[in-house]
């Protein structure tokens, strides 16, 4: 404390904050974790991007990740396609240091990112994430204790900054935010032991180099808090600041610079082509993510919208941290600008904040919050401002009743902030929940729409003057005791009936290879065109008793029922190396059994109009009142007559 006349100011007082601060460290860390030990490693794309690029260093000495995000739970959207290659979008000196980290785990306990996943991942985050950011927290925790002069405002900016900011839930996963963050505060407590403290040892100067540029290698915006604290070193001390402080910082800028090249050929980061052919492609048939943008990541609002939504919206500073209000009040205070040795640094997280949000309110196309987070991640770095700049008012009405009482709800709403994603932090905010069920906000991908309302799974017809041979698609499935189970739809050629026109269709059902029922349908062209029920468009040659079976057969359910429209997705098949673009559609129908029992039958189709027959396969599921899903089925397409082209019967 620096005021000897205050009690807070006591070597006994201080002694016994450092305490609290350091036992208010050690337990949210302690729940941090915990919380690790539940957290799943390949829960985001974000989170799987980094880890492919670590895998493929350690097991195959690449920055490809060509292999890796072939395995069953390893793809991200997250990646560039370049020279023929995929890589991750994110700066790889990161992940070329924790894939260090890996090779060393491998060697020494023998666990592998594959074999050992959890152990791996987990240890490992313990070691980058967890143990430096207590480390981070306990030293920020002693400049508030040592610039604070009411013991009220340090309980309450020491529990703040242990607890209510939304860094802790980015501790259980691979990101370069907190590592940016905790170099951070390493670079600020030790810049501020040289110019408020004149500490000038030459060591300070250089770990204060080696953080500070770290920081701004793991946070590209950092570059502005990098080079003003060179400019505030150079006026301090010109000589270490060059000599010193310089070189240093050169470390981990070669190595970003360098560790970029080996990985993309150039000194530019992938990150810097967004928009571009890197991240805009169709590779398979598949295109990239970024080519079709979903959700919160379409970028759809206002940069009005936007500043409301970062500071008193659904990803607001202000309304998901309220406790940072103090922040804004400290910097309108004159005594933050007059009396606190810490003037020049609070300037300094003001100026960063200007910049930062003008930064990112400039770059239109990438609205999207920072994706799928509980917080606006990108400005998450200047939390250590933002506390620092809480001490003015604390300062002066720190020790108040009525200030402490006001501080409660902002702290309780800034805890459940903290602490609402529950696992990792790849979720959206508890708030913008709620603003989404009020119907104040709606982020959503527009569902595709039919061009007709199908009222059966079967998608096209073919069309003609005459019998197509080569139009005839397959369907094969399993069943309970491991038969083979297939479908057969063959073209048998135009029919005109009635003064109608008619397309006669042959169906086909075999089990292990054995024909077990055929049947001819006719099909009403126009009005199986025009979305019309099954009973209006079928018919059999004979009209026989055979009917109702076979209308049950077209529509896929016991009773007739309209598809809804569900997603596009691109599906992979037997038939080429390409994915087909499928428009999945959905039908459902309950009936109950003689006992009463309620059972939902449900059918997805993937309609598809490069396959005959417009489906390139279905599924059903039967889900019984009190029982759940007792059977699923799927059907996959294992051969046609030809392929057609989009749009081409």
């Amino acid at each position: 404390m620096t005021d000897s006349s205050n009690p807070s100011s006591s070597s006994e007082s201080t002694l016994r904050l450092r305490w609290f601060a350091l036992v208010m460290v050690l337990l949210s860390m302690t729940l941090v974790s915990i919380r690790l030990l539940e957290a799943d490693p390949l829960g985001s794309a974000n989170d799987r991007s980094r880890w492919c690029t670590v895998w493929s260093l350690v097991e195959r000495g690449t920055y490809q990740i060509d292999e890796i995000r072939k395995s069953p739970g390893w793809d991200t959207i997250d990646l560039v396609r370049h020279d023929g290659h995929f890589y991750s979008t994110k700066p790889p000196l990161l992940p070329r240091l924790v894939a260090g980290l890996y090779s060393a785990v491998r060697r020494t306990l023998g666990w592998t990112l594959t074999d050992h996943l959890h152990e791996t991942t987990r240890l490992i985050l313990f070691l980058i994430n967890i143990l430096p950011m207590g480390l981070a927290l306990w030293l920020l925790c002693r400049l508030i204790i040592r610039y604070s002069t009411t013991v009220g405002g340090s309980v309450i900016l020491i529990v703040a900054t242990c607890w209510a900011t939304l860094l802790n839930p980015f501790l259980t996963v691979f990101n370069n935010h907190t590592v940016a963050i905790t170099f951070l505060v390493y670079s600020l407590y030790l810049a501020m032991s040289i110019t408020i403290e004149q500490q000038r040892g030459w060591w300070r100067f250089a770990l204060c180099g080696l953080c500070a540029m770290f920081t701004c290698c793991n946070e590209l915006p950092a570059a502005a808090y990098g080079l003003a604290l060179f400019v505030i070193l150079l006026r301090t001390d010109p000589r270490r600041t060059l000599l010193v402080f310089v070189p240093a910082a050169l470390i981990p800028l070669a190595g970003f610079f360098i560790t970029n090249y080996h990985a993309t050929g150039g000194w530019k980061p992938f990150y810097m082509f967004y928009g571009t052919e890197k991240y805009v492609f169709v590779h398979e048939g598949i295109p990239s993510y970024w080519a079709e943008p979903q959700g919160i990541d379409q970028a759809k609002d206002s940069p009005l919208q936007y500043l409301l939504h970062c500071t008193i919206g659904h990803h607001g500073v202000l309304s998901l941290t309220p406790i940072f209000l103090i922040t804004l009040v400290g910097w309108c205070l004159p005594r933050c600008w007059r009396e606190s040795r810490l003037r020049m640094w609070h300037a300094l997280g003001l100026i960063l904040t200007w910049i930062v949000f003008a930064f990112y309110l400039s770059k239109t196309e990438n609205y999207n919050y920072g994706g799928v987070s509980v917080a606006l991640r990108w400005v998450l770095w200047l939390t250590p401002f933002w506390l620092l700049a809480m001490l003015p008012a604390l300062n002066t009405w720190g020790d108040r009743r009525w200030l402490q009482l006001l501080v409660i709800p902002l702290m309780a709403v800034s805890l459940v902030s903290a602490w609402y994603p529950r696992k990792a932090p790849w979720t959206q905010p508890w708030l913008f929940a709620l603003m989404e069920d009020a119907k104040w906000i709606n982020y959503s991908t527009p569902r595709p729409q039919f061009d007709r309302p199908p009222m059966s799974w079967i998608g096209s017809l073919p069309a003609g003057a005459t019998t197509d041979e080569d139009y005839w698609i397959r369907y094969v499935s399993l069943d309970a005791e491991g038969r083979e189970l297939a479908i057969e739809l063959r073209d048998a050629g135009p029919l005109e009936k009635d003064g109608r026109a008619f397309r006669q269709v042959d169906v086909r059902e075999l089990i292990d290879g054995a024909l077990t029922r055929s049947r001819q349908l006719l099909f009403d062209v126009e009005k199986f065109q025009q979305g019309e029920a099954v009973t209006a468009f079928l018919s059999l040659p004979d009209d026989g008793d055979e009917l109702d079976a076979a209308r049950q057969f077209v529509q896929g359910l016991p009773r007739a029922h309209e598809y809804y429209s569900s997603r596009i997705r691109y599906t992979r098949t037997a038939l080429r190396r390409d994915a087909f673009r499928s428009h999945i559609g959905y039908s459902y129908v309950t009936v109950k059994d003689a006992s009463g029992t309620s059972a939902r039958y449900v059918r997805d189709v993937w309609f598809c109009d490069e396959v005959p027959f417009g489906t390139l396969q279905f599924e059903d599921r039967v889900i019984r009142s009190g029982q759940g899903e007792v059977s699923r089925r799927v059907w996959t397409v294992q051969q046609v007559g030809r392929l057609l082209s989009s749009g081409q019967e």
